[in-house]
């Protein structure tokens, strides 16, 4: 079993995605680390780059006691997957959430396009995002999504970043146990058996009743899933 958690956030967000984690997974003795993206944040204004993200992930892990459980979501799950699969021997075991997309250049496009054009829109962007995230979620939850400010410029180096990796390979290469979590609505599942079948010791746990951000979507079924997650890491 770990005690280590790195948790790692979503585009656009920021560690506060996951206060309500942190505080219960510190409540249960686990040590969690929920660092910043670059671009995200307290990082807000700074590039946002692969060898950025991936050495953020890095130090996060570097700074654990023990070799600890690390959790994506999102944008957060596939730079865990690739992370996970280019660094082997030094993780407990790996918890990937909303994800099991595989993104092309040109569906990455698409979706970086989506993201765009609703700061075209007229108004407050930021404020206007907040209260439509609000309404498929909580006003709670829209308030931990965007508590460290919703991050700009950095779509465009996301969606490039991640129309051109190779998760499935990534996935494959992953020495420890993997559990892909996807919320029942999401729209990112539409390839979670090619992720299932790639990964070497793997499962599959969807969250019902949830959405694409499942962590906010069933905040303490997501917290439960990562106790559960940790506690089985001791057959590593």
């Amino acid at each position: 079993m770990t005690r280590s958690i790195v948790l790692v956030h979503a585009v656009r967000s920021s560690r506060t995605m996951w206060k309500g984690q942190r505080r219960r997974l510190r409540e249960q003795g686990f040590e969690v680390i929920a660092p910043d993206l670059p671009g995200h944040g307290r990082r807000r204004g700074e590039p946002f780059t692969l060898e950025k993200a991936l050495a953020t992930i890095d130090e996060a892990v570097d700074a654990c006691a023990e070799p600890p459980l690390l959790v994506g979501l999102s944008l957060g799950g596939y730079l865990t997957l690739h992370w996970a699969g280019t660094r082997p021997g030094r993780l407990a075991a790996v918890v990937a959430a909303d994800c099991t997309l595989v993104p092309g250049p040109a569906s990455a496009r698409l979706y970086g396009l989506w993201l765009t054009m609703k700061d075209w829109l007229p108004g407050d962007s930021d404020a206007r995002v907040a209260r439509s995230f609000a309404r498929r979620h909580t006003r709670k939850a829209a308030k931990r999504y965007y508590g460290g400010g919703r991050a700009h410029g950095v779509v465009r180096s996301v969606v490039r970043l991640i129309g051109g990796l190779d998760l499935l390979a990534d996935v494959a290469a992953i020495d420890v146990p993997l559990t892909f979590v996807n919320g029942e609505h999401d729209p990112f599942r539409r390839h979670e058996q090619q992720f299932l079948d790639a990964a070497r010791d793997g499962e599959l746990v969807i969250l019902h009743d949830a959405g694409h951000i499942a962590n906010l979507s069933r905040p303490k079924r997501f917290a439960k899933i990562l106790r559960r997650c940790a506690r089985d890491s001791a057959r590593v």
